[in-house]
This record gives structure tokens, C-alpha cells and sequence, in this order.
């Protein structure tokens, strides 16, 4: 699948924040099933049109505005 962009976190802002260590934020945010939370709101927030499942039930967990659904 062909990348439609990226996003850059910074780890010791991140770790600041969260009052962890840079070694765990790069833990965390390299294991999807940790991060995926973050992941799917950013990408609603920083994308028009992209949408949460209305419920953790739903048959998928994010939705572009093509309305390709995403798990």
C-alpha cells in the first residue's frame, strides 16, 4: 500500500508530558496495538473528512473520506 503521508512525533516532548522515559515512548509508539488509540484520532483530526466507528463494536475503527474503512 502506497503511503498517502507521514507523521513525526517528538519523543521527548512526548516523554516530558507523559513523565516516562524516551525509551519507553519509543516503545510504545512502535507497537501498533498501543498506539493505534492515538493514531486513529490524530488522523481524524489532522485529515477533513475522516471519521471514528460510532462505537468499539463496530466492524471497523476509522473511516476516510472515501469511505474506505480502516482496522
Amino acid at each position: 500500500m502506497k503511503s498517502r503521508f507521514a507523521m513525526t512525533w517528538d519523543a521527548e516532548e512526548l516523554a516530558r508530558a507523559l513523565k516516562v522515559t524516551v525509551d519507553d515512548v519509543k516503545e510504545y509508539f512502535t507497537d501498533g496495538r498501543r498506539v493505534s488509540f492515538i493514531i486513529e484520532r490524530r488522523l481524524k483530526w489532522e485529515h477533513l473528512g475522516w471519521t471514528l466507528a460510532p462505537s468499539e463494536g463496530a466492524g471497523y475503527d476509522l473511516r476516510d473520506p472515501e469511505g474506505v474503512y480502516g482496522r
